[in-house]
C-alpha cells in the first residue's frame, strides 16, 4: 500500500557546531515529507551557513530534497549561494547537491560565480564552503569587465568583457579573492577600438578583489593588426588600471622594429608602452640603446631619453644625445630626429687613398647632420 506523503505548512531545519553556535539552517514556506523514503520535497527554500555563528552564505532556489533530515539537500532550479557582506559573491547553478556535513556543494551542471566585475565558469564544480575554495573543472573560464570610458565602473555582462582568459583547471577563494589556474592559460583582449590581443602563459595566478592577475612564464602577447609580438617572464596585469607591466628581461617584435628591455609597463587604456630600464631598438643596420624608451602605438610615435645611442653601419656611425624622438613608419622602421637637442655623431671615413669627395659632397658634409634612420 503506498502512503500518501505529508504535506506540511513549512520546513525549519537547524545545526550547531560543537560551540553551540549556529551551523546551518535551511527553511521552506511548504514541504511533502515522504515517511518511507526519509525525504522531504521543498518549495522555495532558503538556507544560511555561518561562520563563527554569523551568516556568511545565503542560500536560495526554486525547489529542493531534503534526505535524513539535512544528510544530503539538492537544489534546483535558479540556485543562487551569495557570499554576505559589502561586497558579495554569487554563486549560480541549475542543480546543486549540499552535504553539510561535510561543508561541500557540488554542481555538475555549468556552475558560474560572479562579483561585480568578474564571472567565472565551467563544466562542473566543488565549492568547500568553511574552507572558502571554489574548484572549477572542465575549460573553466574567466570574463572580467574593465573600467568603462573615463572611468566609469562597468558591470557584468555590461556589453562584451574586455579580457577572457581560458584554462586547465581553477581555484579561486570567494571570500579573500585569491585565484589560482593550471595551464596553458589562453585569452584574448578586447579593445574599445575593436583592435586586440591574444594571450598565451603557462598558468595563472592573482586576486580578483584586488584587481590583479599574475602571467606565470612563459607569456606571450600576440597583437595581429600592429604587428606585433611580446614575449616576456613574470607579468602582472592589474584589472584596475588597464595595465601590463613586468619587472624581468623581455623581448618584442613590432614589424621590423626589434625591442628589449629590462622592465616593460603597457597601458592598455592610453596606448601607451614604456620600457624605463635599459631599452634597446634594434633594426635592419642600426642599433639604438637608451635608459628608457616610451611609444604611444596610435600615432607609432617614439621617444629614447637618458644616454641614447644610435649604431649605424653604414661607415659605422655613432650618434649620441641625452632624448631623440621618432616615428614608425608605414614600412615598419624607426627615423628619429633630435629637435633642439645637442647631438653628437662619429663617423668612420674612408682610408687614405680612396677617391676624395667632390665639392658637392664636401658642401653636404659641413651641412647639419640629417635626421637619425633608425
Amino acid at each position: 500500500e503506498t502512503t500518501e506523503p505529508f504535506l506540511f505548512r513549512s520546513l525549519d531545519l537547524r545545526q550547531q557546531d560543537p560551540q553551540g553556535r549556529p551551523a546551518w539552517s535551511l527553511t521552506s514556506p511548504e514541504a511533502r515529507y515522504d515517511i518511507a523514503k526519509r525525504l522531504a520535497k521543498a518549495r522555495q527554500p532558503r538556507g544560511l551557513i555561518y561562520r563563527n555563528g554569523q551568516p556568511q552564505y545565503d542560500i536560495r532556489a526554486n525547489g529542493g530534497t531534503v534526505l535524513n533530515n539535512g544528510e544530503s539537500i539538492t537544489l534546483e532550479g535558479a540556485v543562487v549561494v551569495t557570499l554576505l557582506g559589502a561586497d558579495p559573491v554569487e554563486i549560480h547553478a541549475d542543480q546543486l547537491r549540499w552535504i553539510p556535513r561535510q561543508d561541500l556543494m557540488e554542481i555538475d551542471r555549468r556552475p558560474w560565480a560572479r562579483d561585480h566585475r568578474s564571472r567565472l565558469s565551467a563544466e562542473s564544480a566543488r565549492f568547500y564552503v568553511l574552507e572558502d575554495r571554489l574548484e572549477l573543472r572542465g575549460n573553466p573560464e574567466l570574463r572580467q569587465w574593465a573600467s568603462g570610458p573615463k572611468g566609469q565602473s562597468k558591470s557584468v555582462g555590461q556589453g562584451p568583457a574586455d579580457l577572457v582568459l581560458k584554462a586547465t583547471s581553477a581555484t579561486w577563494h570567494p571570500r579573500t579573492g585569491v585565484l589560482v589556474a593550471t595551464g596553458p592559460v589562453r585569452g584574448s583582449h578586447h579593445e574599445t577600438k575593436g583592435s586586440g590581443q591574444t594571450l598565451l602563459a603557462r598558468a595563472l595566478g592573482g586576486n580578483l578583489r584586488q584587481q590583479r592577475l599574475v602571467l606565470e612564464a612563459p607569456v606571450q602577447v600576440t597583437d595581429a593588426s600592429r604587428k606585433a609580438v611580446l614575449e616576456a617572464q613574470g607579468t602582472v596585469w592589474d584589472l584596475a588600471a588597464n595595465r601590463l607591466s613586468s619587472d624581468l628581461p623581455f623581448k618584442a617584435r613590432m614589424d621590423r622594429l626589434q625591442v628589449r628591455g629590462d622592465r616593460l609597463s603597457i597601458d592598455l587604456a592610453n596606448e601607451t608602452v614604456a620600457i624605463p630600464q635599459a631599452c634597446q631598438l634594434v633594426q635592419p643596420g642600426e642599433h639604438l640603446k637608451a635608459n628608457q624608451c616610451l611609444w604611444h602605438w596610435p600615432n607609432g610615435q617614439i621617444r629614447a631619453m637618458g644616454e641614447v645611442v644610435v649604431r649605424r653601419q653604414a661607415n659605422q656611425q655613432i650618434t649620441r644625445a641625452e632624448q631623440l624622438q621618432g616615428r614608425i613608419g608605414t614600412n615598419g622602421l624607426a627615423v628619429f630626429t633630435a629637435p633642439g637637442t645637442r647631438v653628437q655623431s662619429q663617423l668612420t671615413l674612408p682610408p687614405p687613398g680612396s677617391k676624395p669627395p667632390g665639392p658637392s659632397q664636401a658642401g653636404r658634409r659641413r651641412q647639419a647632420a640629417p635626421p637619425v634612420t633608425f
